[in-house]
Order: structure tokens, then sequence, then C-alpha cells
């Protein structure tokens, strides 16, 4: 509701403008009873400002965004200012020499108009180049999220056909053994399917980015790992921080942690968190003494190196989190560090 609440106050001001236009275009035509020129120029001017009217159902009408209609209503009030200026100058200018045209408002209604128009298509055009780029990152993630989701049933699929046949030539010793590895398959299952969702839910309802307090979500994510894996040692050195962002920064906090934890085979991992404010934005830096994340899931991740089927990483979670810094327009980033990771994920500072 908030969306199309939003959606049509931009697309309004389009119309607006051009009822404005057509509202000045009628009175001057009945107030001045102008020669023929007076009324082409004031039909012209009414077909212009009809145009504006239509322009702001139709770009509302269009399924653009939020931002988007945001965006081509601004371009709309930059010609009507920018023209609107000029004119003014003019108008002054004129008065300074004695020489004042004749229906200013009527005729600089029409140039205004004109402007504009213009200035919509400019930013119909905009708008359109970045829906197309974001259409792109969409066909990206699916793209991705096939050829994951490919990859990680098949290989669930061998090993669970292992398993079968371990069982059937096992003796009773062996059993226990083989239900824990059936149970983790079962578990990665589960967490694919979690990850799937997710994104399904980003692609779908992409969340608006809000204040956000960082340093609180780091700290219960935190707590629930220290919980959740007792053996592991989990530090966070948190400033106060508010970054634009929402919900779903937990869960890319949540994944880099539990990937970090899960992921290292020291009987006693240790997994950092640092929320910084640097330069104006919110870094969340996430630090390990696990083994390194492979060079080439880092660049594919962070789009320095071309997807192919043979280089697209094995897990979901790091593409989890990045699609979920893109969602916020925020950036994930991997730092070198000497005996282990760091991921870094920045955000928008309030």
């Amino acid at each position: 509701m908030h969306r199309d609440t939003g959606r049509a106050a931009a697309s309004a001001t389009i119309s607006l403008t051009g009822g404005l236009v057509l509202a000045v275009m009628v009175r001057h035509v009945f107030a001045a009873q102008p020669p023929l020129s007076g009324w082409l120029l004031a039909g012209f001017g009414g077909l212009v400002g009809a145009a504006l009217v239509a322009a702001g159902v139709l770009v509302y009408r269009a399924g653009f965004t939020t931002e988007q209609t945001v965006r081509i209503a601004g371009w709309n009030a930059l010609g009507v200012v920018v023209i609107g200026a000029a004119l003014a100058l003019l108008y002054a200018y004129q008065s300074a020499v004695a020489a004042l045209p004749a229906a200013p408002v009527f005729s600089g209604a029409v140039v205004v108009a004109v402007s504009a128009v213009a200035h919509v298509l400019i930013g119909v055009n905009d708008a359109r180049r970045i829906r197309a780029r974001e259409l792109a990152r969409e066909r990206e993630k699916l793209d991705v999220l096939s050829r994951l989701v490919r990859h990680n049933l098949r290989t669930e699929a061998q090993r669970l056909y292992s398993y079968a046949t371990r069982v059937r030539m096992a003796d009773g010793d062996a059993s226990d053994s083989l239900a824990d590895d059936v149970h983790g398959s079962g578990e990665r299952l589960a967490e694919l399917h979690e990850h799937i969702t997710t994104i399904r839910d980003l692609v779908e309802n992409p969340p608006e980015a809000a204040p956000y307090d960082v340093d609180d979500a780091v700290a219960d994510v935190a707590a629930d790992l220290r919980e959740g894996h007792p053996h592991a040692t989990v530090e966070v050195d948190a400033e106060d921080a508010t970054a634009l962002a929402g919900d779903y920064l937990a869960d890319a906090v949540r994944e880099l942690l539990e990937n970090a934890i899960e992921h290292n085979d020291s009987d006693d991992p240790w997994v950092a968190v640092d929320v910084a404010t640097v330069d104006g934005r919110v870094e969340v830096a996430v630090r390990d003494d696990g083994p390194a994340i492979p060079d080439t899931e880092c660049e594919t991740v962070t789009g320095e190196r071309d997807i192919t089927q043979l280089s697209h990483g094995s897990g979901v979670g790091l593409w989890l989190v990045r699609w979920i810094a893109d969602a916020y327009d925020g950036r994930l980033s991997f730092r070198d560090r000497e005996g282990g990771n760091e991921v870094v994920l920045t955000l928008r500072s309030r």
C-alpha cells in the first residue's frame, strides 16, 4: 500500500503539471480572445498539457517501481524548474529594458510544457534503462541459483546413493555412522531449501532499506550462534551504527558466521564480527581462522570472474549474502587475511 501511494503521488505530479498548463490555456482564450495565431498556440499548448496528464496515468500503470516513478517525476520537475527559471530571467531582463512581451504567462506555459514533456520522455528512458539492468541482475540470480541447485542436488543424490549401497553391505556396527551421514545430507538439503526460499522472497518482494540498528542485530545473531555452537568462540566488537538496511542483513551476518564455523576443521573455531562506520558507510567485517575461501569463488561472487559451469562455487550461502547486500544498495567484498578469511559487508549509513 505504501509503495502504491508513493507511485501514485509521483505520477500525479506529472499529471498536475499538464493540468496547470491546460488551465492556463483555457483561461487565456476566454479572457483575452486572442487572434487565430493565439488560438493555434493555445491549442498546441492544450495538446501538450493533455499529453502530460496522460503521461502521469501511463507512468503509474507502466509498473515502474516507486523509486523509478519518483525519478521520472523528478525529470519532469527539472524540466519545469530549469525552463521556468530561464523564462523568469528573460522576463526580468525585458522588464529592465521596457520591452515586456504580451501574455508572458500564456506563452511561458507553452514553453514549460514542451520542456516538461521532453524531460518526462528522458525520465522514462532512464527508468527503462534501470529496469533493464535490474532484470539482468534477476536473470543472473536465476542462472546462478539454477546452476547451484543442480550441482548441490546432484551431489546429495550421489551421497544418498552411496549411503544406500553401504547400508546393504554394512553390519550392525556401522549403522550409527551411516545414520549420521544420512542425517547430515538431510540437513544440507533443508539448508538449501531455506536458502532458495529466502532468495525467492528477495526476488519477488525486494526489501526497502530503512534505518536499521546494525550493532543490535549483530549482537543478537552472535548470541544465537554461541548457543547453537558452544564449541566455537564468537567475538563481537560493534560500535553504535545505523545503516539503511533491514532484517535480511541479520540473515546475511548469520550466514557468514555459520559458514565460518561449519567450514572450520578446528576443535575450537574462532570467528569475530566488527561493526564500524568508515568514510560515512557502515562496515560489517566477519573474520575467522578457518581454511581460505578459494579465490575463484570470491571472484565469481563479486563479479570479477565470469560464471561458468566449472567455477560457480559449491555453496549458495555467499551468493545469498551478495544478493542481500545488493538489495540494500550495499557491497560484498573479500580482504586478504593471514591464517583465515575476512568478508566485509559495506552499507549506506543513515
